[in-house]
């Protein structure tokens, strides 16, 4: 009776686990901060308007290097991070030196927003770079 009973308990155990299966299965895929290339769509919670930018504004992080790239929409850049669970932070910005005047203000407010970031969260296809008071200052979309 005991293996009769503990079978039961195990098939229920199983179905229920199972649960339907649809004939088209969602794939969802988990953004990390080190796989993706992050597109700016937002600095200190206002939409960019990447009409006047030279480049697509956006960031990729490498693990190996501990550093991240990119562009701010005219400049290309490079930095070093420091990442611990969900702290962020980047060190001095180097990056190229061309004129961009209708996008001096963005630019301006990228390096700003770098400098601002104390740590991160990913939301699905989001990446929010937060201050020390936990205020959005950047957001991303990944892009593959």
């Amino acid at each position: 009776m005991n293996k009769s009973f503990f079978l039961l308990i195990l098939f229920v155990s199983i179905v229920s686990c199972t649960g339907s299966r649809s004939s088209n299965p969602q794939v969802i895929h988990h953004f990390s901060l080190f796989n993706a290339k992050w597109i700016l769509v937002e600095i200190n919670q206002t939409p960019v308007n990447i009409s006047d930018a030279a480049k697509q504004p956006h960031i990729r992080f490498s693990e190996k290097e501990m550093k991240a790239t990119g562009n701010n929409g005219c400049n290309s850049f490079f930095t070093k991070i420091n990442t611990i669970e969900e702290r962020l932070g980047f060190g001095p910005v180097g990056m190229t030196r061309m004129a961009c005047r209708e996008w001096m203000a963005n630019e301006m407010a990228f390096l700003s927003m770098l400098q601002a970031s104390r740590q991160y969260a990913i939301e699905g296809y989001t990446l929010l770079l937060m201050d020390e008071k936990g205020q959005v200052v950047g957001k991303f979309i990944a892009a593959n």
